[in-house]
């Protein structure tokens, strides 16, 4: 009987360090990251990016001597080349948002130096553009109704377009509103329930809309999911890490990464505190799964976008300048 029931010990202790390790291969399981050919001008940052019928749209930024861009580019993954498309009407800026609804992108807001500095609010842009790809045409549409338009967070839900957090000089904010395209009107929604924050990253899914990251006086690690239905936040499980800024967020189907970006630790030669990494977030169980880092990926302020259900991204800058590369990626 002993020897029996030693044996069984033995067999659910080996069952047992099976499961474990399986779970730790889960846990670090990598993605195949592919280079891509990239935009033929040099690269930028601080840019927005987008996919409409299969086909990615990366728009404004700034490039290599900082100055702030208004162009726009349109990329094929079928034949892995970029072609210019008509630039974006209004003035050129940085850390603007896009988001697309009802077969039609829209882009908007951001800020401009070459308006003015941090302190001139003129600089804080809130015109709104729609751009349909079929006519490679862009219409103004209305204005978002708030100064907080540097850095601001944005995403998609039924065809209605979610944007909120940012900075507008003097501070952040935690308000968002939600654009009505059919409509072209912005109502004010329930303010966010964390801590106030610019450069934070949102995603939308499937099932799940999510916020978090960003910087405050300190970077964000947190992570809220969002319901729509009852205009209510609820916060999920952060990061693994000290937090991060001017990262990405991007969602697969009902999958969610985040990648890249900047932990602040007080210096702004701190190259070390760049990140390359992927980190998934798996809704169901609450957790973040290591999905191991973009070759010489180290950057932030770059852009994403997702064709059939591949991730495409790269540009954006390290602290020796811009980093002009792209990677594609299938979850």
């Amino acid at each position: 009987m002993k020897c029996l029931r030693l044996s069984i010990y033995i067999f659910l202790s080996i069952l047992l360090f099976i499961a474990c390790n399986n779970e730790m291969l889960l846990e670090r399981t990598q993605f195949t990251y592919i280079q891509k050919n990239t935009i033929p001008d040099g690269g930028r940052a601080s840019a927005v990016a987008f996919a409409i019928a299969g086909k990615g749209y990366v728009a404004l930024g700034r490039n290599r001597d900082g100055s702030s861009l208004n162009d726009c580019w349109q990329y094929d993954p079928t034949t892995d080349s970029w072609t210019q498309k008509n630039s974006f009407p209004g003035k050129a800026r940085v850390k603007a948002i896009a988001a697309v609804a009802n077969e039609s992108a829209y882009v908007g807001l951001g800020y401009c130096k070459e308006t003015g500095d941090s302190s001139d609010t003129a600089a804080y842009l809130n015109d709104f553009w729609q751009y349909d790809p079929n006519r490679d045409l862009w219409t103004r549409k209305a204005d978002f109704p708030s100064n907080f338009t540097d850095a601001c967070a944005c995403f998609v839900y039924n065809n209605e377009i979610y944007v909120g957090s940012g900075f507008n000089g003097s501070g952040s904010t935690c308000k968002f509103w939600k654009y009505l395209p059919v409509e072209d009107r912005w109502i004010p929604l329930n303010a966010f329930t964390g801590e106030s924050r610019e450069v934070a990253v949102a995603c939308h899914g499937d099932n799940h809309c999510y916020f978090g990251t960003g910087y405050q006086c300190k970077s964000y690690n947190d992570w809220w999911e969002y319901s729509p239905e009852t205009d209510s936040w609820k916060q999920r499980q952060p990061m693994p890490d000290h937090g991060r800024q001017n990262t990405l967020a991007i969602a697969v189907g009902d999958r969610y990464c985040v990648c890249t970006g900047r932990y602040w630790r007080g210096s702004v030669t701190a190259n070390q505190y760049l990140r390359a990494d992927v980190k998934e977030f798996d809704p169901a169980q609450n957790k973040w799964i290591d999905r191991g880092e973009i070759p010489n990926g180290k950057r932030e302020n770059a852009v994403a976008f997702t064709i059939n259900g591949t991730v495409y991204l790269g540009l954006g800058e390290d602290d020796n300048g811009l980093v002009n590369n792209f990677w594609s990626f299938t979850p």
